[in-house]
């Protein structure tokens, strides 16, 4: 006899929820950069104004499509993920030029958003796009900040960039492998003047970094995990609100993940060996 009132009851908590409106909205936008049409992902939150804006940069061979859940869950913590396809393939150079355009165009008022402060813009790619935003961030001062998620540089050209880099940076590392030639990644850490964390997240590969993945980089790279990809996303996602808010936020919140002011980047990244 109880079983009525229970179905009721669970048929409106379904309701209720259904009702409840998405924590953020997505749209694709076409731009132009470096003299191509590309498709730009912009995923904004529901509700009130944002922190600020994201754009992030997929890695090499790879499209937009694969930060999804990253910009779903940027948007739905009050920043606006932009993510476009980048241009070219395998040039860090240019697709570094497409995306001082994509800035320049967002701080004028661009894919139907108000214009943003660079103060206000935080540069995020993984792999080849870590590098290519790197360059990137390396020309626009007073950007918010920089996160590479385990990126890969072929050519020395990163580690050139990162000591020119003027904004906080946060680097996140899987465990070495062919796909991030062996840890590549600290290098560039340790070249950034302002290194706020350096964090390889033990048991990750390459394609933790991207969701969703597909069987290709698994294959590549090594297996990916559900739980590591939510883990990676919520390290990105907590970095790039921190930078957002400004320096006060920079402070630790999880000890031994922030680098206290008394250790250079480097002596952290030994301790992470």
């Amino acid at each position: 006899m109880f079983r009525l009132p229970l179905l009721i009851a669970f048929l409106l908590c379904t309701a209720s929820a259904a009702a409840q409106p998405a924590p953020f909205n997505m749209r694709t936008e076409s731009a132009r950069l470096d003299d191509q049409d590309v498709q730009v992902d912009v995923f904004r939150p529901a509700a009130g104004p944002p922190d600020g804006v994201a754009i992030l940069a997929h890695g090499f061979a790879r499209d937009r499509s694969r930060h999804r859940a990253l910009g779903e869950e940027l948007a739905a913590a009050g920043v606006v993920a932009v993510i476009p396809d980048l241009p070219h393939i395998v040039d860090y150079w240019r697709n570094g030029a497409a995306l001082v355009e994509l800035a320049n165009m967002l701080e004028s008022g661009a894919l139907g958003l108000p214009p943003v402060d660079r103060s206000r813009l935080v540069l995020i790619g993984t792999s080849a796009g870590g590098v290519a935003t790197l360059l990137a961030a390396a020309k626009l001062p007073g950007l918010a900040g920089w996160i590479g998620l385990d990126p890969v540089d072929r050519t020395g050209t990163a580690v050139s960039a990162a000591s020119q880099l003027t904004s906080p940076a946060v680097v996140l590392l899987a465990e070495p492998s062919g796909c991030n030639l062996f840890g590549s990644g600290r290098s560039i850490a340790r070249a950034v003047p302002g290194l706020l964390r350096f964090t390889m997240l033990h048991g990750a590969s390459h394609c933790d970094f991207e969701s969703p993945t597909n069987k290709f980089c698994k294959v590549m790279c090594g297996g990916s995990s559900s739980r590591m990809q939510v883990h990676a996303r919520q390290e990105v996602v907590h970095a790039a609100v921190q930078m957002l808010r400004g320096p006060a936020a920079t402070a630790p919140t999880q000890a031994g993940f922030v680098l206290p002011s008394s250790r250079r980047p480097e002596e952290a990244a030994e301790d992470d060996r």
